[in-house]
């Protein structure tokens, strides 16, 4: 039995007549298939295979933006959310407004809802996989955009391979991919850096990468906080050469949304105040 697009489906297949390339005609009856008539290698694949089945993690993106969601609300968005009883959030009254949003009669005081960020425990995660540990479909959730990405999840993930379980990511909006194609710097060769450092002294080392002549078909994003995000663009403008490029894009999917490639030397002449907008910060040449 597999679930898709929350719909359960029975599945037996009835005698399979397979042919390979040099090898004699072979009849498979599932009837007559039995774990004990296998290598010891083929019960466990089978076993794995059976894990799989019965446990799907979908990774739920989230829309970024008031218009991002234009492009999310579709009946396949819908259909494979709509099930999901068992949540692993970043914020769990982020997602409760979401899904209570959708007006599609998902019971929201039935959802167990387990909160994970980057201070969470591993032990404590494990614990909530215990007390569920029947359930055959797991949803995972960041506060906005895809999970996983500049975002928690990764944790769960890597625990969902090591027990077999099919690994469903839905398409969904993530800022970093939609600064860099819009940036137009290069998006063959790049390096998502995070947050940059606060201390300044550990923020000027980053130029000394920056400045590297190795890198200079590389681009390099970071993401701010939104009341540091002047802060950044004051340290670039005054510590980066000034035929650098710097790509600035602010309010994705938003309604003030903006992208603006240019050399640094523009942005030191451009009173640009970024304000608590969300942006994404790419260099590059």
């Amino acid at each position: 039995m597999t679930i898709f697009h929350g719909q359960k489906i029975n599945c037996r297949l009835p005698s399979i007549k397979v042919k390979f390339a040099a090898m004699d005609d072979i009849n498979i009856n599932d009837s007559n298939l039995e774990n004990s008539e296998l290598t010891p290698l083929q019960q466990e694949s089978a076993e794995g295979n059976t894990e799989s089945n019965n446990t799907q993690l979908i990774l739920v993106p989230l829309p970024i933006g008031e218009n991002s969601w234009l492009w999310m609300n579709t009946p396949q968005y819908i259909d494979a959310i709509t099930p999901i009883r068992h949540w692993v959030a970043e914020d769990a009254r982020t997602l409760r407004r979401f899904l209570s949003s959708l007006k599609v009669g998902i019971p929201l005081n039935d959802l167990d809802i387990f909160e994970l960020n980057t201070r969470t425990p591993q032990k404590e995660l494990e614990a909530f996989l215990k007390d569920i540990q029947n359930t055959k479909l797991i949803g995972m959730a960041s506060e906005a955009g895809m999970p996983c990405i500049a975002d928690p999840g990764a944790m769960l993930v890597k625990i969902g391979h090591q027990r077999g379980w099919d690994i469903k990511p839905i398409m969904g909006p993530n800022s970093l991919m939609l600064a860099l194609a819009g940036s137009g710097l290069s998006g063959q060769t790049f390096t998502f850096h995070g947050y940059p450092p606060i201390n300044e002294n550990e923020l000027k080392q980053l130029t000394v990468l920056l400045n590297n002549k190795a890198t200079d078909k590389h681009s390099h994003l970071f993401i701010e906080t939104p009341y540091r995000t002047d802060r950044l663009l004051q340290f670039f403008c005054k510590n980066l050469p000034q035929d650098m490029l710097l790509c600035i894009a602010k309010d994705l999917q938003g309604p003030a949304e903006h992208i603006l490639t240019q050399p640094i030397s523009a942005w030191k002449r451009k009173v640009e105040t970024l304000g608590k907008s969300p942006c994404v910060f790419i260099v590059g040449r």
